[in-house]
């Protein structure tokens, strides 16, 4: 039995590095559907939507929250570019009280609130997921 290869993953938000890692599979929440990486991959670039990010380490697999931004996969690196990305293991039901909040106190019909509506919904059930 053969042994996976590695391939070098980054991810990053505005505020910090969150994880600099060899890996050896990643799942990203592409907005047209779940992407899976292996190493020596094509050259990919990825738009990213609310949901869960998988990664499986030497030290096991992680699960993040991640809310958007942009993945790249090039020369064996993976970059996840994100503005939010919370370890599945930190998300509790406050998480979810504080997007129910948000999401009750958006108003109107115009398709700004209704974009608005469908993001967040897309977060909670993300958020939901990862809680169990």
């Amino acid at each position: 039995m053969s042994t996976a290869s590695q391939f070098q993953a980054s991810l990053i938000t505005p505020e910090a590095v969150i994880l600099e890692d060899a890996v050896t599979e990643a799942q990203i929440p592409a907005i047209d559907g779940l992407l899976g990486i292996l190493d020596k991959r094509a050259p990919l670039t990825a738009q990213l939507a609310a949901g869960i990010l998988r990664l499986t380490t030497s030290s096991g697999p992680q699960r993040f929250f991640i809310d958007g931004g942009y993945a790249q996969m090039k020369d064996d690196e993976l970059t996840i570019l994100t503005p939010e990305a919370i370890p599945a293991e930190k998300i509790t039901s406050g998480h979810l009280a504080a997007e129910q909040k948000e999401l009750d106190a958006i108003q109107g019909t115009d398709a700004k609130s209704q974009a608005e509506r469908i993001h967040l919904q897309s977060r909670m059930q993300a958020m939901r997921m990862l809680i169990g």
